[in-house]
């Protein structure tokens, strides 16, 4: 329901929503080719979009015209952006990013705080500044998303796992609306990223695609058939602890030669840091050292992009995508492993499939945070 008036809100049917979300995505459009790419008459478009040019929702574009008709030509339409306004908050181990956005979700501000600890009230306490800091009197927030590494999604208000921030069943979603008198989704972070990436990147004008990151963990988001996959209590993308190699070295769960084992940037640091007694060497150093050529560090990072060229051709062989989106806090260690990484990838990908279409982008955390805003947006126009 989007508000219109107090006595006459704009009530969402599907029809009307499919309209919507078509011309926020893909917009502008003129209404003959919003039509056709929903199989509408021009007489059931022009109902449905009536009551949403109405609430101000929907504009007609300026500046240019759409095809020549008989009679009046036909202006494009649009969806007015600057109508909602949402906050996305992104959490890591020991910060937190900000943003707020509106309906396409361009961003107009951004924060961050630094999470001195993971107690729930003073988390909660630097989530209701960042609110607080980017709400604007005029432009009243109508969600806030936040995402986070664990097992979270926009339909529960609970936080179930999430192991980075060592929390368990919190009812996050709840804490968080109460607070800021808002409503408040959740998701899992990974997959926060690929809803932005759906609707407003890589994947837009894609029923296909999946998302890789890489970084302290592995994850992963898909699209498939033009939904993002959600699963069963969120469980979905697991894929760091897929077997590489049962001769290779143990992960924190005592997994021997998993991908986290290989390609997550603790690991790669510390079996670095390890092998040539430097234990103040950072991730950065130890890429810097495997461009050097240092021998230790090169074979650590080679068999790093060979576990990720495998995690990515594990991941297309079962959902076929159009492409891999391939990023992380981390991804730029692909500029040091990008040949053993696609040399695995060829290798590990099914031999009646086609080349894999990768494409790397290191995405900061004002995106992830982005995406949770995103997440908040899909939540209000498709589940309620």
């Amino acid at each position: 329901m989007f508000s219109h008036t107090a006595t006459d809100p704009v009530r969402l049917t599907d029809a009307t929503r499919s309209v919507f979300v078509e011309l926020l995505v893909h917009g502008p459009l003129s209404r003959a080719e919003v039509a056709r790419r929903l199989t509408l008459s021009p007489s059931a478009l022009t109902k449905l979009t009536r009551p949403l040019i109405e609430a101000g929702y929907l504009l007609e574009a300026t500046g240019e015209e759409g095809p020549a008709t008989v009679g009046r030509p036909s202006q494009p339409l649009q969806v007015d952006a600057s109508r909602m306004s949402f906050v996305g908050i992104k959490l890591t181990e020991d910060e937190l990013f900000a943003v707020r956005t509106d309906l396409a979700a361009t961003v107009h501000g951004e924060t961050s705080r630094p999470l001195a600890d993971h107690d729930i009230d003073h988390v909660l306490g630097r989530i209701v500044e960042a609110v607080e800091e980017l709400t604007v009197p005029e432009r009243p927030l109508s969600a806030v998303g936040i995402s986070l590494a664990g097992t979270a999604t926009p339909s529960d208000p609970v936080v179930h796992t999430s192991p980075f921030l060592g929390w368990s069943q919190l009812p996050l979603a709840d804490l968080v609306e109460r607070a800021v008198n808002v409503p408040t989704v959740l998701d899992n972070d990974v997959r926060a990223l690929t809803a932005v990436q759906q609707w407003f990147g890589e994947g837009v004008g894609r029923s296909s695609f999946a998302l890789v990151t890489v970084g302290a963990g592995l994850g992963c988001g898909l699209v498939i058939g033009d939904r993002l996959v959600t699963g069963r209590s969120g469980a979905t993308g697991l894929v760091g602890h897929l077997q590489i190699d049962d001769r290779g070295p143990l992960c924190e769960r005592g997994h021997r030669g998993c991908a986290r084992a290989y390609a997550s940037s603790p690991s790669i640091r510390r079996s670095i840091a390890t092998t040539i007694d430097r234990p103040e060497l950072t991730f950065d150093d130890c890429l810097a050292l495997a461009a050097d050529g240092h021998p230790v560090a090169r074979r650590v990072l080679d068999e790093a992009g060979a576990a990720l060229g495998q995690v990515v051709a594990t991941v297309a062989n079962i959902t076929g995508p159009e492409l891999v989106v391939l990023s992380g806090e981390s991804v730029h260690m692909y500029d040091v492993c990008a040949e053993a990484f696609h040399t695995a990838l060829a290798a590990h990908t099914h031999w009646t499939a086609g080349p894999v279409r990768v494409a790397v982008k290191p995405f900061a955390f004002n995106e992830w945070a982005r995406g949770a805003a995103v997440t908040a947006l899909q939540h209000l126009l498709l589940h309620r």
